[in-house]
């Protein structure tokens, strides 16, 4: 074990598959989407706002001075056969100073509004429907967005591992080569070979290393955590032999129309369009509210605060007000709400043909991952078998270092294939679950 790897061993903190799912749910995406989920539950509550009494208090008080004044008026004149006539007369009056104590208590009751306020109410039930959709839609993605930089790391770890026994091969080999140089039996330039050789693999050992700073900042970014040293626990489907997942595509977009979020959104979208139609042609129709007003006035204190049985009035009303004709507004105003309607309609439907496609994909990439990765276990028994070979014959004497180093890369090519493609399986896996919306079942 190098240096630096001894080191991340003992100061990094260990970081699960689960423990990253679980932090992508408040990555910037998701949290972006939760936040839209709580503005539509606001705009719900404030559709129910129109069913329920507006109640209004006023209270005040005010002062009013008015100085001299002269005002003409209509009187009476009696004439002198006691007939009365009425004359404009101008009339003087001194200033004055009253007052003005008013409270009052106004409630209203919305009764009909042509279908507005229960469409209303639906088409914010719907708006926040599809929030939540788009909420868990996009949790999936940056779960697999974050499953996805988990694997880097580990395939980062996992490579660090097996250039580290390439580089301790190639020390036994150059130790080896010395050997058998100083007892005279291989020449000088199979000792320079195998030096060469520990030295080319530790420059791709220290390159790994930086592979896995990366592959770290990376991760602990989209999750939001601190950057700092971890490491990836690597989980268990990679080092235990590959079962193949269950892949059936019959059936199967039906099976992710019913789990995905995203169609369940698209649903709740299209549901909305429809009632937001509903919603503009209210305006078609009257509106209806009944009022009841209780105030109490008076323009000196007393009463106003001694006698609670003066100074009151009673008003109830029932008023219907109808817009016959708004500019062709509402016109527009639903043939702009039918056409949003027919926007979503068509977006659910190019979902469906988007997500076949995708299904399609996904079988096929799990299926030929699972393929390579089988051919690469193979490949890498062979390649294990090759190096014990050309080491045994190079220690007899009847092989060369050229030959042990040409089986070496093989399998070093080997181990980073197989590393590499069961990981692929696991990302694919990862991928078609997504698009299914369900986990994936064993064969």
């Amino acid at each position: 074990m190098t240096p630096w790897l001894l080191m991340v061993a003992l100061s990094a903190t260990p970081l699960t598959l689960e423990e990253v799912k679980e932090a992508s749910r408040h990555q910037l995406d998701a949290v972006r989407a939760q936040l839209e989920v709580d503005r539509a539950g606001t705009s719900k509550t404030a559709a129910k706002s129109a069913i329920l009494p507006q109640v209004n208090l006023n209270a005040g008080t005010s002062v009013y001075f008015g100085g001299p004044q002269r005002r003409f008026s209509t009187v009476p004149v009696e004439g002198v056969n006691g007939a009365v006539t009425f004359e404009q007369r101008a009339v003087d009056t001194p200033g004055f100073i009253s007052g003005n104590f008013q409270l009052g208590v106004t409630i209203t009751q919305l009764i009909y509004d042509g279908g507005r306020w229960w469409n209303q109410m639906s088409l914010a039930g719907a708006r926040e429907e599809a929030a939540l959709g788009q909420l868990q839609e996009q949790q999936l993605s940056s779960e697999l967005e974050a499953v996805r930089r988990f694997y880097e790391l580990v395939r980062a770890q996992q490579t660090l591992k097996i250039l580290e026994s390439t580089l301790e091969r190639s020390r036994a080999q150059f130790e080896r080569a010395r050997s058998l140089f100083e007892a005279g039996r291989v020449q000088r330039r199979d000792v320079l070979d195998a030096e060469v050789n520990v030295g080319n693999d530790r420059i791709s050992l220290l390159r790994q290393e930086q592979t896995i700073v990366n592959a770290q900042a990376e991760l602990l970014s989209w999750i939001a955590r601190p950057s700092t040293e971890v490491e990836a626990v690597v989980p268990a489907v990679v080092t235990q032999p590959m079962k193949p997942a269950r892949l059936e595509l019959v059936g199967a977009v039906e099976k992710a129309a019913q789990h995905r979020p995203l169609f369940k959104s698209l649903q709740a979208q299209v549901r909305a369009a429809e009632l937001a139609v509903e919603v503009a042609r209210s305006d078609y129709f009257p509106r209806v509210a009944a009022q009841a007003q209780f105030q109490r006035q008076g323009p000196t204190a007393d009463p106003f605060f001694t006698d609670p049985t003066k100074q009151n009035s009673l008003n109830a009303a029932l008023s219907l007000s109808w817009d016959l004709f708004s500019g062709f507004a509402t016109d527009s105003n639903v043939l702009k709400a039918r056409a949003d309607t027919s926007q979503s309609t068509a977006q659910e439907k190019q979902a469906l043909l988007d997500l076949e496609a995708e299904i399609r994909r996904g079988v096929k990439a799990v299926q030929t991952q699972e393929a390579i990765a089988d051919l690469a276990l193979q490949n890498s028994v062979l390649a294990k078998a090759q190096t014990t070979l050309e080491t045994d014959r190079y220690a007899a004497g009847a092989g060369s270092t050229l030959e042990v180093r040409n089986a070496e890369v093989k399998l070093l090519s080997a181990e980073l294939t197989l590393v590499q493609s069961r990981i692929d399986v696991e990302v694919a896996r990862a991928a078609l679950t997504r698009s299914l919306g369900t986990e994936l079942e064993p064969q």
